[in-house]
């Protein structure tokens, strides 16, 4: 039975993702080194503003597609696709539309299951069900309906209101309640908290999952974390880089202590293979910087590599 993931936002390097699809397939494109941004672009499709989920680049930073997430919904599918047709059409960009049904396609050849990365993000400190739906990090912020579509939503209202169905008994039970609640003639129970990030205290109904006075320090704190967690991954890959090396050049003796300083490019990019196969990490500098800590170059770089098949390497 696949999680519901509804409501539950968070970020994740720096972008604030709607939902635990979007993580998965956020976590697929990084498996597979492709670059990619967020919530890039705004395009007007003539009955709304609609802005895309995912933004995909080549090496160059050229646009190569934008993928659109959705729940499994046939509605907001439907409404997803038409909008993708029309930037397509109208920018001739190519579009995709990914669901729950795709992204199990997708995790078929990844190392880790789509049922823990959903977990992984739900349980996440970063994720939140609360914040979505507010402020900046609201996907349909500062954007503005034009006539038309005030319009056709007006009109759509009129009409639950003139009929006599669930819609229209759903309208005035909300109504009542609303006017209930401001009367204070409903009031739920409260209790005095403190902000896990400022220490202020807040009061919050008792049963709140909040933590935090606000959303600004419910960010800062996601935020922060996030990037330690970066961090800490960073510095494991760095050193299991360095590792793999020492590794590669004991069992690659021969190659590597018989290969000339002024022609190191051929045993340098065999390593660079395998170490992206590996970690997915092809940058010279970023391997360089894994044994040394700072850029040195390729010539550095096999001089190493000499002295591990000399067994001197501390």
């Amino acid at each position: 039975m696949a999680l519901m993931n509804r409501g539950y936002a968070g970020f994740y390097k720096g972008h604030y993702l709607r939902s635990s699809y979007e993580y998965a397939y956020a976590k697929y494109l990084d498996h597979h080194s492709i670059p990619w941004s967020y919530e890039d672009c705004v395009f007007d499709i003539g009955y709304k503003l609609y802005k895309p989920d995912f933004f995909l680049y080549d090496q160059k930073g050229k646009l190569v597609k934008i993928v659109e997430i959705k729940s499994r919904s046939k509605d907001a599918k439907m409404n997803a696709r038409e909008a993708l047709n029309i930037i397509e059409e109208q920018h001739h960009i190519k579009c995709e539309l990914i669901s729950y049904e795709e992204l199990l396609d997708l995790y078929k050849t990844l190392p880790f299951s789509l049922t823990s990365t959903i977990e992984e993000w739900i349980k996440s400190e970063n994720t939140t069900i609360s914040k979505v739906a507010y402020g900046e990090l609201n996907g349909h912020y500062n954007l503005k309906h034009d006539e038309e579509t005030k319009k056709k939503i007006g009109e759509h209202t009129r009409s639950l209101w003139l009929s006599n169905g669930i819609a229209k008994q759903r309208m005035l039970e909300g109504l009542k309640k609303s006017g209930l609640a401001q009367k204070g003639k409903i009031k739920k129970p409260r209790e005095n908290r403190t902000c896990e990030e400022c220490g202020k205290i807040f009061k919050v109904i008792i049963t709140s999952k909040q933590k935090f006075c606000s959303r600004t320090c419910a960010g800062h704190r996601a935020i922060r974390h996030a990037t330690n967690t970066y961090v800490e991954i960073r510095n494991e890959v760095h050193h299991n880089i360095r590792e793999y090396i020492i590794k590669w050049s004991r069992e690659n003796s021969d190659i590597v202590v018989k290969t000339p300083l002024n022609k190191i490019k051929t045993t340098i990019q065999s390593l660079i293979r395998d170490i992206e196969r590996e970690f997915q990490v092809k940058d010279l500098r970023v391997i360089s910087k894994s044994v040394f800590g700072e850029d040195r170059g390729r010539k550095e770089l096999i001089k190493f590599m000499k002295s591990v098949c000399n067994e001197d390497v501390c």
